[in-house]
């Protein structure tokens, strides 16, 4: 019996265009022996399925299933080809995690921390890995050429 595969694209950051790619490469080359592909958009405004003919089919959110001719169709897997939010922060996975829907990425703590470079580079240095010198700068921040050009120090004052 053929899997299952939901492949999740779109998303709400300036990587939409490069997740849409992404998303119909991973449909193109999926088996189609053995596996059904569902490219599924997620945005703040839509969820939905979009089939080869650019129909759209709406995704029920309370169990992340679709109906196509009064057939509800479950998924075994999602792949996950969203780059940046919700994708790529942990959002998804723990949307998956409480449904019990395995998926393709890392999971909500891992996504979480990485996809935050601050927090990751905090933990990563409290652990005495090596990284690259670096200076966080905020919005609000003055930002001085000088200490970030000539010093190049690190600096953790923008906590």
């Amino acid at each position: 019996m053929k899997k299952n595969i939901a492949i999740v694209f779109g998303g709400d950051s300036g990587e939409y265009e490069i997740s849409v790619k992404s998303a119909w490469i991973v449909k193109k080359n999926l088996d189609k022996k053995l596996l059904n592909a569902y490219p599924i958009l997620i945005t703040k405004k839509k969820w939905a399925y979009i089939n080869d003919e650019k129909k759209e089919f709406p995704i029920d959110k309370n169990d992340f299933s679709i109906l196509i001719n009064k057939k509800k169709i479950k998924f075994d897997c999602v792949f996950v080809a969203i780059h940046g939010t919700p994708g790529e922060d942990g959002k998804l996975q723990g949307y998956f995690d409480l449904l019990g829907i395995p998926y393709t990425s890392c999971d909500l703590t891992t996504s979480a921390i990485t996809f935050n470079k601050k927090f990751c580079k905090i933990i990563a240095c409290s652990y005495g890995i090596k990284t690259a010198q670096y200076i966080y700068l905020n919005k609000k921040d003055k930002i001085n050429i000088k200490t970030i050009i000539i010093e190049g120090i690190r600096t953790t004052s923008s906590y």
